[in-house]
């Protein structure tokens, strides 16, 4: 399954960056910068991305890497 992962530069930058360095190691997702993804204000207050449109959000970097995994793993098995 491809996956594509936008993230907002202005989101909770250091933490973010961790994230997408490490979500490009993997085959399967393509990671997308992206100035508006119409959840103003999330930006501000935790990290996030959105997962092939699903808002996926956590309070700081480990723990978004830990859902995103998880959610890519349900969709796995869900096919």
């Amino acid at each position: 399954m491809k996956y594509t992962a936008k993230f907002c530069p202005n989101n909770c930058e250091k933490e973010i960056k961790q994230v997408k360095d490490k979500l490009g190691q993997l085959p399967d997702i393509e990671i997308v910068d992206d100035f508006c993804v119409l959840y103003c204000g999330q930006c501000l207050v935790q990290p996030f991305t959105l997962l092939n449109g699903k808002n996926i959000a956590a309070d700081n970097a480990k723990d978004l890497l830990e859902k995103i995994h998880a959610y890519m793993e349900e969709a796995k098995a869900k096919c």
